[in-house]
């Protein structure tokens, strides 16, 4: 994930992000507002597929696990995914670090329309309303306590307090003034009973909530109480962020007695630019892509106290081997109160790392020297004074993290029923053979799971603001409808009927489409070129004829990905496409050749050069005259009618 540090503009997440929301609504768009962008659910964890509830507040299953007692504390540090068990009934909520915006610490709670498997909970209609997610809390024993061996009734005048923090939309989408979220305690005779809500609005700081416990009815052995958010069936938008979830006898709502200085947020800064690149394009252009290394942002959230803080850090890789550690002792400062301050690491210097694919733990840990007592108070699971991120080398190019905050796709409807083509720009740092292409799909406010696109991957686009003629398309792919996956954070992969060599270079890779629609690629809003708050510059979009650079809005990036490596690296489930082969005879060749399929119908047949350019070209037959080609290596192209391309080398004497 991609972090800012110092001054957050408008925009951040879990992580504590630079970043702005794109517009009060959360639609970004390109120039003359041709694409539309909307919020979407994060997902950083790909094998938990937990069912959900359905959206009834009123017939809920939920598993009960044991009876707590106070205090009862949740900041969500200790697992991201789900909500602990241990504390909560449901699954209902996605607990994440890439959605809200300034979060008092590490992770937060974020509400939707999207169910555990990243589907909505109903079918996509703007004109419903539902109940959607929902965080209910474990039975709670507000009967009695003990001091010693002498039991004690709880009393109205105990002044229990539940407090929290909420935050609407955040990275995400602003709650319509329509949209809820309401807050339920239950009663001794099991009935729900609502005692706080709030209406929707746009992006805002978190604020601390207090609400009493100040009714007989709520002092049993079972009580509990639960957060739903309710909303429009549109899937992914209309965002809630809850964290740092108190509840306590002998409180005052009138101040502010939170002691805790804990982390907010980390990155690995390995990589300039790229999120990931492969560990064999990695490893041979250390200096071309090595990021800015290693960092931290903790917050104090004293009001009164300054905080000596020291900081640490410590990386193993694979085999549990240190590669890096900095101790405790070596770094240090005062961090004010209701402040934050972030720490940079020494950037890393790597020998070998081993494997085709290494991965590395990082520990950062954080050391405060005083008023920092909160999570033991409160019986935390976890300490927020240290945070593990593992980053493994996995074989593709990715701008993004795997968390995506909105949906990405061309919007023109106006302009009538013409085609319309995206791309995004990749720089590759060596020569290899590219296997497919990744794509991860989200279902927000309009239903487009049967809509047909082509997958496309060129050596170049034609100048910006020029005919598109001089494209250099490599391969297409005709794609029956976007692909969601039944689980969170799972991407499509579009494997290749064959590898296609490509020499280390710019290409680009994108869609067109045929009728103006939302297409819903993921969207990751945290994602910012060379972690500056600016336009991002390798997307464009053609819609009249010739491409255009994507507005100074578009500042995050689509979710598509560039897979090399060899198929068994990729244990994925997706099926493979029909192959075809491209013969050529004679092979080599001095003056005639003749070029066909092993099977299918063929719409073009082309030479191409090994840098991709194409120098001879046919919609019919399959006879080319090469002798006026120079002695090399080149590529025999078919496209079929279906839009499947497959290629074959050949040398020409």
């Amino acid at each position: 994930m991609k972090l800012g540090f110092g001054k957050v503009i408008k925009e951040s997440s879990k992580f504590v992000i630079i970043g702005s929301i794109l517009s009060c609504s959360f639609y970004s768009r390109l120039n003359a507002q041709f694409t539309k962008v909307f919020p979407l659910k994060s997902n950083e964890i790909a094998n938990q597929e937990s069912k959900r509830i359905k959206p009834s507040i009123s017939q809920r299953a939920f598993k009960i696990t044991d009876t707590l007692t106070l205090p009862f504390f949740e900041d969500f540090a200790s697992k991201m995914g789900y909500p602990d068990q241990k504390k909560w009934c449901d699954n209902q909520v996605w607990v994440n670090n890439s959605f809200a915006i300034l979060p008092p610490n590490y992770q937060v709670a974020t509400f939707d329309h999207l169910n555990a498997k990243g589907n909505p909970y109903t079918n996509l209609d703007k004109n419903t309303k539902v109940f959607a997610d929902s965080l209910t809390s474990q039975p709670i024993n507000l009967s009695f306590y003990y001091k010693g061996p002498t039991s004690y009734q709880y009393k109205t005048t105990d002044n229990i307090y539940l407090s929290f923090f909420y935050q609407a939309q955040g990275l995400g989408d602003i709650p319509e003034t329509e949209d809820s979220l309401l807050l339920y305690f239950k009663n001794n005779q099991h009935q729900w009973k609502k005692v706080w809500a709030i209406g929707g609005s746009a992006v805002d700081s978190f604020k601390e909530i207090f609400v009493k416990i100040d009714a007989q009815e709520f002092l049993h052995q079972a009580f509990q109480f639960r957060w739903v958010n309710y909303t429009k069936a549109t899937g992914n938008l209309n965002h809630w962020h809850l964290d740092y979830i108190r509840l306590e006898k002998n409180r005052n709502s009138t101040i502010n007695d939170i002691q805790d200085v804990g982390i907010v947020a980390v990155q690995s800064g390995l990589c300039k630019d790229y999120k990931n690149v492969p560990y064999s394009h990695f490893k041979t252009n250390l200096s071309a892509i090595a990021g800015s290394g290693p960092k931290v942002l903790i917050r104090n959230m004293n009001q009164q106290y300054s905080v000596q803080t020291r900081f640490g850090l410590n990386i193993k890789n694979r085999f549990g081997k240190d590669i890096f550690n900095q101790p405790f002792g070596s770094s240090a400062r005062n961090i004010l109160p209701h402040s934050d301050s972030s720490e940079a690491f020494a950037k890393l210097q790597f020998d070998t790392l081993s494997t085709a694919n290494p991965s590395l733990k990082y520990k950062f840990q954080i050391a405060p020297q005083s008023n920092d007592v909160t999570p033991d108070n409160y019986n935390s699971l976890t300490n927020n004074n240290e945070v593990e991120l593992t980053h493994e080398f996995l074989p593709w190019y990715a701008y993004d993290d795997g968390s995506a905050e909105g949906g990405f796709g061309l919007d023109y409807a106006y302009l009538g029923n013409i085609r319309g083509q995206f791309a995004m720009e990749f720089n590759t740092l060596s020569d290899d053979s590219l296997r497919g292409i990744a794509m991860y799909f989200t279902q927000t406010n309009t239903d487009v799971s049967y809509r047909t696109f082509k997958l496309r991957i060129w050596k170049a686009i034609s100048p910006l603001s020029s005919p598109d003629n001089k494209d250099q398309l490599m391969y297409e792919i005709n794609v029956d409808k976007p692909i969601y996956r039944d689980s969170v954070n799972l991407f499509h992969y579009f494997f290749f009927d064959s590898t296609l060599y490509l020499p280390k270079g710019k290409y680009y890779v994108g869609w067109l489409q045929n009728m103006p629609y939302v297409l819903n690629v993921g969207y990751d809003n945290n994602y910012r070129f060379n972690n500056v708050e600016q336009p991002n510059p390798h997307l464009f979009y053609n819609l009249l004829g010739s491409w255009e650079k994507a507005d100074y809005s578009v500042k995050g990036t689509p979710m598509i990905r560039m897979l090399y490596g060899e198929r068994v690296n990729y244990s994925f489930s997706t099926k493979k496409l029909e192959k075809f082969k491209v013969n050529v005879f004679p092979n080599p060749a001095a003056n005639i050749i003749q070029i066909f399929p092993s099977h299918g119908i063929v719409s073009k047949t082309e030479i191409v050069d090994i840098s991709g350019r194409v120098i001879l070209s046919k919609l019919e037959g399959n006879v080319f005259d090469v002798s006026i080609l120079k002695s090399g290596i080149y590529l025999a192209r078919v496209t079929l009618t279906t839009g499947q391309i497959s290629t074959s080398q050949f040398f020409k004497q």
